[in-house]
């Protein structure tokens, strides 16, 4: 089928409700990727190198004369606007004109020697503020390789081999002698670094290991591991945190595509589909997806196809339950599918994310100017693989498409987390969860109780969870609220095993509440994205999407929850994250975006017809307790207990 591509937008009315929250630090450029974007003007980036962090690494930015070394603790900076910054421990900080990072050991300044251990290309124009990167993503920037390609491994052993203080395992410590010794004595000590043989590699660097050693007043170096494999596990740990996150994922909204085939049923047809659901103003309805650190992708969306504004379907749209990211950050099995019992989108989905983004290489027919990848890597634009290019094939609201496919970073997650507080927070579960809604006038009063910290709860600015009125009637009492299928309470536990690919995830049991326990009833559901040992908690992102297909494998299908959990106290409750929010014992919020656009359709599609004169039934037409009761489904609180329910943690517990 064939499209023609302009540059408008169709403006659809789209019901949703977005009261999610950034649960990381990260920020995001001024203008979303792909083709027809204007982007806004870059500024200075950070790049934390992880798998593991490494203190007194060299760096260079390049297309600049800075010169810098990483530190285990904050630094102070100055920013290209002259303003005083905190550069966070193992971080690197380059200008706004600087085109890249190169990491090195020696001394690249002025006249000195120094061999480089690779580099990270940025965007042209869309750089974000921050990145975090693996070994694996310093060879061929902007693309990632495989962990075991040579060059990557072996950086690695030679990385973790450089550490002199075996009392900090979190974190490797190169001494200033590897720098001196390197730079004094270059073509004694160059070898290389993409080896193939790895027993040859530790070979050959075995002379300037011995260098160093001769120059160090106390200890010695940890010397290249003779198993590749133990330098390698931390980079595959690490290579899963620093790809996971917030994703969002769009097919023609700034550049709207119109269906241009004569004889399908659907010709001129304008479509778009994007993941979360987006107005016109990029508005996002509901949280973007969720990237595990395992690979897999979960997330929903709206898909739709219409005439006009008035004469549109739309589809609530998710990720197949076999959707992942590859160890390059290439989608593999990739579909969405419609997750409606009548619809009718069944999409397959390529593309490899750059640098956290997802190119398409498109430029419409009528459009001016560059496309996203040329825009932002002017050497890729003619060589950029046809599977790396984001790409939707299949049927959209019942007809055939090829689309662009945009992907970017929407949030990310710590790069490397706390193992013993990730231990803790395993030992704790398995977690009861359930989900507060709030009481109606239609409720039996003895399945309510009143909402705890009601100021904060119910307050004005609409930064709790629930509003304070519901049709001018006040909010002051709550209920579990079960899901579309009829669960309400559902069990979550913790993946600690460091050696697993799952490390971090949160699993779910299935939707009759029981917990899981072996591949047969488990799913992944979310993970541990941030450890704070000063209070020793933990932040947890939850998206219950794990199977487009089957959406009552588990309980609360479409439901996205942010929260901090406080390993403190026995009961481990889960708060809205931000320390404010912690301190202060704000629940964790919770927000649904299937349960209620199914139930709505539902209950539109049961009204009378109107007569043929009058517009369609919308849902002001529906009855005020119906009306009411969307409201109360869609989000309210999170009830995050250690335990059974009834048991003593709690709260409804008699």
């Amino acid at each position: 089928m064939r499209f023609l591509f302009v540059l408008t937008t169709l403006s659809l009315a789209l019901a949703g409700c977005n009261g999610g929250e950034d649960f990381s630090d990260a920020t995001v450029p001024g203008c979303p990727a792909g083709a027809g974007c204007d982007p806004s003007s870059r500024g200075d980036v950070l790049v934390e190198l992880a798998g593991p962090h490494v203190s007194n690494l060299g760096y260079t930015c390049t297309g600049t004369n800075v010169v810098f070394f990483t530190s285990d603790a904050d630094q102070e900076s100055v920013d290209s606007n002259g303003n005083v910054v905190t550069v966070p421990a193992f971080n690197a900080l380059c200008p706004n004109n600087s085109q890249g990072v190169e990491f090195l050991i020696g001394n690249a300044l002025f006249e000195g020697n120094y061999l480089s251990l690779g580099s990270i290309e940025f965007p042209s124009q869309e750089a974000y503020t921050r990145y975090a990167v693996t070994v694996a993503d310093l060879k061929n920037s902007p693309f990632r390789e495989a962990t075991s390609e040579a060059q990557s491994r072996n950086v690695a052993a030679l990385i973790q081999g450089l550490d002199v203080d075996s009392a900090t395992p979190d974190f490797v410590e190169i001494p200033v002698a590897v720098h001196e010794v390197y730079d004094n004595d270059p073509e004694t000590y160059e070898q290389a670094i993409d080896t193939a043989v790895y027993a040859d590699f530790r070979n050959d660097w075995d002379a300037f290991f011995v260098a160093v050693n001769a120059q160090l007043t106390s200890g010695s170096l940890a010397g290249i591991d003779p198993d590749p494999n133990v330098p390698l596990a931390k980079v595959e740990r690490a290579n899963g945190y620093t790809s996971a996150g917030n994703y969002s994922f769009r097919s023609c909204i700034f550049i709207t595509c119109q269906d241009e085939n004569p004889s399908s049923a659907a010709a001129n047809d304008t479509v778009t589909i994007n993941l979360p659901g987006r107005l016109t103003n990029d508005a996002a309805l509901g949280q973007p997806p969720l990237i595990l650190p395992n690979g897999k992708v979960m997330g929903l969306g709206l898909a739709a196809r219409g005439a006009s504004q008035t004469d549109f379907k739309q589809e609530l749209v998710a990720f197949t339950a076999s959707t992942a990211v590859n160890e390059k950050l290439q989608f593999e099995n990739a579909g969405v599918i419609s997750i409606e019992p009548d619809g009718d989108t069944d999409l397959a989905v390529q593309g490899r994310f750059l640098n956290k983004i997802v190119y398409n290489d498109f430029l419409p027919e009528n459009g001016v100017g560059k496309t996203d990848i040329e825009l932002n890597y002017p050497n890729l634009g003619s060589s950029l693989a046809s599977g790396d290019k984001g790409q939707l094939t299949g049927t959209l609201v019942g007809d055939a498409v090829e689309l662009p496919l945009s992907g970017e970073l929407e949030a990310a997650p710590q790069a490397e987390p706390d193992q013993t507080v990730i231990d803790d927070l395993a030992l704790a579960g398995p977690f009861t969860v359930r989900l507060m809604r709030a009481c109606l006038s239609q409720d039996d009063a003895a399945d309510c109780t009143a909402i705890p910290n009601p100021d904060i709860e119910t307050a004005d600015d609409g930064s709790g969870n629930y509003p304070p009125e519901i049709n001018n009637k006040s909010v002051t009492e709550e209920q579990p609220r079960a899901d579309y299928y009829g669960s309400d309470v559902f069990c979550l536990d913790v993946i600690s095993d460091i050696s697993s690919p799952d490390y971090g995830v949160v699993m779910a049991g299935p939707a009759d509440g029981t917990c899981p326990t072996s591949a047969a009833n488990s799913w992944a559901v979310g993970f541990v994205t941030r450890t704070l040992t000063d209070s020793n908690s933990a932040n947890i992102s939850l998206l219950f999407a794990p199977d487009a297909a089957q959406p009552d494998v588990t309980a609360n299908f479409g439901v996205t929850i942010e929260g901090r959990v406080d390993l403190d106290d026995a009961c481990t409750p889960m708060y809205r994250t931000g320390d404010d929010n912690f301190d202060v014992g704000l629940r964790a919020l919770w927000v649904d975006g299937y349960y209620p656009y199914i139930q709505q359709k539902e209950w539109v599609a049961a009204l009378s017809p109107p007569a043929s004169d009058e517009p369609d039934n919308t849902v002001s037409d529906l009855p005020e307790d119906q009306q009411e009761m969307l409201r109360a489904i869609s989000q309210g609180a999170v009830q995050f207990f250690s335990g059974d329910p009834g048991g003593a943690c709690d709260p409804l517990a008699p």
